[in-house]
């Protein structure tokens, strides 16, 4: 088991990936559509050095992933919702790294003019799909896990009920519009950053 002091510093590490991604995204011309995407890709060279900062903020998250299910788990070995939230969290990276190799093929795909354009279609929807499911498993093991807790009244009770419900709102955001889930998303993770560092400061 990750010791405390670890796990808390490692909660920093979703922020900070959330705002490098963000970043990435904005480098993109903010072009997120399937369609835009193939022809920004294959108008420029650019996705070839954004891809390595997306790698950086996906590890990043596997990062926080691991302090969090050790965060969480400290205060109970034994709770079922936190165990399977914690196992919620691993399906969100896993899919995030799908997303993230599927995109950079369907790029590749896009900037070779002799290669289909259905190839590189598919592999960027694949990468959508993907990477919707996988922020709707890690909002969903948010709202477990700070729901939990709160209900428990372990750690700071305030902090993780509006853990929870910043994840339940991104989840049913994330069927509605997806801006619901990232401003939801990025909130609830600048709330973990917060419990991470008053953690370090108080230990």
């Amino acid at each position: 088991m990750i010791n405390s002091k670890t796990s808390s510093l490692m909660l920093v590490a979703g922020f900070i990936a959330f705002i490098i991604f963000t970043v990435s995204q904005m480098l993109q011309g903010g072009e997120s559509s399937t369609a835009g995407s193939l022809a920004w890709a294959a108008s420029s060279d650019d996705w070839k050095w954004i891809m390595p900062i997306r790698m950086v903020a996906i590890i990043l998250m596997l990062v926080f992933t691991v302090g969090f299910t050790s965060w969480a788990r400290n205060f109970s070995e034994s709770s079922g919702l936190i165990h399977l939230g914690t196992h919620f969290t691993l399906l969100g990276v896993f899919l995030m790294f799908v997303s993230l190799i599927s995109q950079g093929a369907g790029f590749d795909l896009a900037s070779d003019s002799a290669d289909p354009a259905e190839a590189a279609h598919a592999l960027l929807k694949l990468s959508g799909m993907s990477s919707w499911f996988g922020g709707i498993s890690f909002a969903f093991s948010l709202f477990l896990v700070g729901g939990k807790l709160y209900l428990d009244k372990l750690g700071t009770p305030a902090l993780n009920g509006i853990i929870a419900v910043l994840g339940i709102i991104a989840v049913v955001g994330g069927f509605i519009n997806w801006f619901i889930w990232v401003v939801c998303f990025g909130i609830a993770l600048l709330v973990m950053a917060i419990i991470g560092i008053r953690k370090v400061i108080r230990d």
